[in-house]
């Protein structure tokens, strides 16, 4: 079994390294002991002013998510859980066009053990859909993308987009508890850190984040996929994704086993 992305204990690298080819962020799973590492906090709801958020120790009024923004994640960040290693877990599965082929993208601990996930479309109809692999000492996992059930996901997936840089404004799409919340923030960093595959760049966002929200979607202010929300930063419970940008490492040829 390859090594877990160890969110809740990253640290910052402290030699510049090269970025690790491979992506694909890991958060905790509600009510999922088996990966207490990878416990991801998730978006607050959407409220049309939050004036208490607080960034980088100063107080700030987020602005509202677009509507039309918010309607298109609700159709492509999708709920997801599973059965396995003796758990029952709920997550997030993100729809990205990588490349021209839509992924169906989540965290390897919300599917470790399992063979198969149940998605909840935006609808309410859930389907289910075998795990397809994990990414190689990554934290990472897509569903089965010969499956037909994953094409039918969504019509129109996530593009993957550009890292984004600090300061750039974004949006935290997720599953936090088995509800959809989607919420604005600034990326406060970009920088290597170390995990159980070697050194690799994250993006924070300063978005507290919850369990469930493992394998949710960071967007830019163009609506692209720049990040895959992998954990919460264990001094500000910020959120701490892998950029897209960067997941290019293979799949493992089997499910991810416990």
């Amino acid at each position: 079994m390859h090594g877990r992305f160890p969110i809740g204990s990253l640290t910052a690298a402290v030699a510049a390294v090269a970025l690790v080819a491979a992506l694909v962020v890991s958060c905790g799973s509600a009510g999922d002991v088996a990966a207490p590492t990878t416990s991801v906090t998730g978006a607050e709801p959407t409220l049309p002013v939050d004036p208490g958020a607080e960034v980088a120790g100063a107080t700030e009024v987020r602005p509202v998510v677009d509507p039309d923004l918010e309607q298109r994640l609700r159709a492509t960040v999708l709920s997801v859980s599973t059965e396995g290693c003796g758990f029952v877990r709920q997550g997030t599965v993100s729809i990205v066009d990588l490349a021209g082929s839509p992924l169906a993208v989540t965290n390897r601990h919300v599917v470790a053990g399992s063979t198969d996930a149940a998605v909840t479309l935006a609808d309410g109809t859930t389907t289910r859909i075998p795990i397809g692999g994990a990414v190689v000492d990554r934290d990472a996992a897509v569903l089965d993308p010969e499956s037909a059930s994953v094409a039918g996901l969504t019509d129109t997936p996530l593009v993957a987009g550009p890292t984004p840089s600090v300061g750039d404004e974004v949006v935290v799409a997720g599953h936090p508890d088995g509800r959809f919340t989607a919420q604005s923030g600034r990326v406060t960093a970009v920088e290597d850190r170390v995990d159980d595959g070697g050194t690799v760049r994250v993006i924070v966002v300063d978005v507290p984040t919850t369990e469930g929200a493992s394998g949710g979607v960071v967007v830019d202010a163009a609506g692209r996929a720049v990040g895959l929300v992998a954990a919460r930063d264990p001094d500000t419970n910020s959120a701490v994704a892998y950029p897209f940008s960067a997941l290019t490492g293979g799949l493992e040829s089997t499910p991810p086993s416990c």
